[in-house]
C-alpha cells in the first residue's frame, strides 16, 4: 500500500511563483488605462460660442446706423436739391418739379454777369421748382465743378463781385435795391446769401430776388428764389434762402 509523497521545497516553490506572476499579469492588465481614456495629443472642440463669422449683410446692404455714410451721391446732378427738399415760402407752400439738366449760357440770378461756366467751371447743373399756384413765383439752384478748390475759391469771389457791382436787370425798373451779403450757417462749407428789390415796369407788384451762394471744396452751388415783395415778409434770420443754403451745403459735402 502505497503512500502520498509531500511535495518536495522545490516544486513547492515554482507553483508559489507561478500563481504570483500570474495574478500580477491580471492586475496589471485590468489597472492600466485604456486608450480612449488616455489621449497624449488631445482635440480641443471649439464651441459656436467661439467662433466669429463676418456677417456678409453688414456692408452689403448699406443698413443700420453707418448706412448714411455708404451713400455718395452719383454724379453732380445728384446733388441738386430735391423737389421737397426746397423750403416753401409759408407754411403750406409745397414747390412743383420743374426742369434738371445742363445749365445753358445764360446767366443765373439778377446780378449775374456772366453764366458759371465762364467763370471756370468745367461742368455745371440746374434744376428749376415751380409754384404750387398760379404766380410768377419761382426757384432754381445751379451747382459747378471746378478744377480744382482754388480756381472755386476765386470764382466765388467774382460770384460776391457782382453783387457789389448789381445794377437793375432793366434799366426801365424802379427802386432797384440790393442788400448786404449776410453769412448763413453751412457746416464745412461756406455760405452766404442777400435780397435784391425792384419794381418791374408795367408792373403794379414788386419783386425780390433771395439768392445764395455756397463753396465747398471743389463746387459751388447758387440758389435763387425769386418772389413777389408785397406777398411774403420774413422776420430777420428766418427768410427760405437761409434754410435752402444750408440744405445745399448738406447736399455739396
Amino acid at each position: 500500500m502505497f503512500s502520498a509523497r509531500p511535495p518536495s521545497l522545490a516544486c513547492t516553490a515554482a507553483i508559489a511563483l507561478v500563481c504570483l506572476l500570474g495574478t500580477t499579469a491580471c492586475a496589471s492588465k485590468n489597472s492600466s488605462p485604456s486608450s480612449e481614456a488616455v489621449d497624449p495629443h488631445p482635440t480641443q472642440t471649439t464651441t459656436p460660442a467661439e467662433t466669429i463669422t463676418a456677417d456678409p449683410t453688414a456692408t452689403s446692404t448699406g443698413s443700420g446706423s453707418n448706412s448714411g455714410s455708404l451713400v455718395r451721391p452719383a454724379t453732380l446732378t445728384d446733388r441738386l436739391l430735391a423737389t421737397g427738399a426746397v423750403p416753401g415760402l409759408n407754411a403750406t407752400w409745397h414747390w412743383q418739379d420743374g426742369q434738371t439738366g445742363t445749365a445753358g449760357p445764360d446767366p443765373f440770378g439778377v446780378c449775374a454777369k456772366v453764366d458759371l461756366a465762364s467763370i471756370g467751371a468745367t461742368q455745371v447743373v440746374q434744376r428749376t421748382y415751380f409754384p404750387p399756384v398760379d404766380t410768377d413765383d419761382n426757384a432754381g439752384e445751379q451747382i459747378a465743378e471746378f478744377p480744382d478748390a482754388a480756381t472755386a475759391t476765386r470764382a466765388a469771389h467774382v460770384l460776391l463781385s457782382w453783387h457789389d457791382k448789381c445794377t437793375a436787370p432793366d434799366l426801365s425798373d424802379k427802386n432797384f435795391k440790393v442788400g448786404a451779403t449776410t453769412a448763413a450757417p453751412a457746416g464745412p462749407a461756406t455760405g452766404t446769401w442777400y435780397l435784391a428789390t425792384w419794381s418791374p415796369t408795367g408792373s403794379d407788384e414788386g419783386r425780390t430776388e433771395a439768392f445764395g451762394i455756397v463753396t465747398a471744396g471743389t463746387r459751388i452751388a447758387v440758389l435763387r428764389i425769386d418772389r413777389g415783395t408785397q406777398a411774403f415778409h420774413y422776420p430777420a434770420g428766418h427768410d427760405p434762402m437761409v434754410a435752402m443754403v444750408q440744405a445745399a451745403a448738406a447736399g455739396l459735402s
